[in-house]
């Protein structure tokens, strides 16, 4: 549900998970919901209670796995238990298993005023992580200055991918007859120029919806 909050323009306060790690460059969080996390390339936030400042980033990768890393889920469906079903027979697998997912940090905001930098200190353990409203990613997204953040980001997901996710969330988000992406386009080119072959990469994984 839509609603007007200290980060200014259009919130929604539905709550997508927990922060469980944290650190400067980004942090992990664990999903409230089994299988339920955000789209990859999208823009979160963590806080924005004044006075404490919002924490934005990027959801570069996603994973649903058993509590215990070091042990992995074993086969629970056969021939006739299959998909959904599997968890309607074993109720218990709510409760082994978890969803959880990582976010590139690329800025933060106090008040009305958006930083595309990284905030000073981590975004704290245990708050909650929430999505961005449309006109919150407009506000934030307007002027992609975080872009080579996400470039030089380390992870399971090539930078590439992740800039290119990023992308194309937002242009679905925003619905404006491509202009930002065509905008954000345009400055990864000049960002880019010595790196053409990265580029490149970027430009054919965005181009089928442009």
């Amino acid at each position: 549900m839509a609603a007007t909050s200290d980060t200014g323009g259009s919130t929604t306060s539905e709550r997508l998970g927990e922060v469980i790690e944290t650190a400067t460059t980004g942090f992990a969080a664990e999903s409230d919901q089994l299988h339920l996390l955000p789209d990859l390339g999208a823009l979160v936030r963590v806080g924005g209670r004044s006075p404490q400042p919002s924490y934005y980033g990027v959801v570069a990768f996603g994973e649903t796995g058993g509590l215990d890393a070091s042990r992995r889920a074993v086969r629970r469906g056969s021939a006739g238990i299959q998909d959904e079903e599997v968890y309607q027979r074993h109720p218990e697998l709510e409760h082994v298993l978890r969803t959880v997912f990582s976010v590139v940090v690329v800025g933060y905001s106090v008040g009305l005023g958006y930083q595309h930098i990284l905030p000073a200190q981590p975004a704290p353990l245990h708050y909650s992580v929430h999505p961005c409203g449309r006109d919150e990613v407009a506000a934030f997204c307007a002027n992609p200055r975080y872009l080579p953040m996400l470039l030089s980001a380390s992870g399971d997901l090539l930078p590439e991918m992740l800039v290119a996710s990023h992308l194309r969330w937002v242009d679905a988000a925003l619905q404006d007859g491509h202009v930002w992406l065509a905008d954000a386009t345009r400055r990864l080119a000049r960002l880019m120029k010595r790196d053409y072959d990265r580029f490149v990469t970027i430009a054919q994984a965005i181009a089928p919806d442009v």
